[in-house]
């Protein structure tokens, strides 16, 4: 099986959206667990850079790259790099966890380049994240699709492409989790329902629990 046939579904349409080219700088903006998108484009790209506030989770992503810049920084404050410096941006599952959501987006624009590229991914106010227990313990907000295209387009970004992703198996697959790690203290492989969320990133969505946007930096 090949790197890219491994990658989910998800990291597969983002790189997707990103129309990636060799001279490329990217920034992204919060490390995973594993760091599926920067193995996917370090070696593809002129420059890869990841931040990420957590010195623990930048080493531990350590061990699956090679060539991928990991920084300790802060999106809330300014940010290590020259105005105009990266070609793309990716901040997926990050604005909801931040108190100022407006003032990240503006530190994306300085670093951007002209015309250059933002891809987010945000939790959807979907009626089914009332039962999801991680909006309540750590997400600051949830967003409309109004709600994301206001916050890029008063920052002077042009929405280029919007999609709602993600299903019912999301929370299945989270309220599985939960029970095996703390009613039956078993750990088991936490995607048991992948075939039905996959086939959200095949199509265009009206709805779903998540939101994935592209957007343009404008002059």
């Amino acid at each position: 099986m090949s790197k890219e046939n491994r990658l989910t579904a998800r990291t597969r349409y983002i790189i997707g959206l990103l129309n990636v080219k060799k001279n490329d700088r990217i920034l992204n903006i919060g490390i995973s667990n594993i760091p599926e998108i920067e193995m996917a484009l370090e070696n593809k790209v002129k420059e890869c850079a990841t931040i990420d506030i957590d010195d623990k989770k930048l080493k531990y992503a350590s061990k699956f790259l090679k060539k991928a810049k990991l920084i300790n920084a802060d999106i809330l404050k300014k940010l290590p790099f020259k105005e105009r410096y990266f070609d793309k941006v990716v901040i997926i599952e990050v604005l909801e966890h931040l108190e100022d959501d407006n003032r990240a987006v503006k530190e994306i624009y300085r670093v951007l380049k002209s015309n250059g590229i933002i891809i987010a991914a945000v939790p959807n106010k979907h009626p089914l994240h009332i039962i999801n227990p991680v909006k309540y313990l750590e997400h600051k907000r949830h967003y409309s699709n109004e709600e994301i295209i206001k916050l890029l387009e008063i920052n002077n970004f042009r929405i280029l492409e919007l999609n709602a992703v993600e299903d019912w198996t999301l929370l299945a697959n989270l309220y599985i989790h939960l029970f095996n790690r703390f009613i039956l203290r078993k750990p088991r492989k936490f995607h048991i329902f992948t075939r039905s969320a996959s086939r959200t990133y095949e199509r265009k969505n009206k709805s779903g629990l998540d939101i994935i946007v592209k957007a343009r930096k404008e002059l």
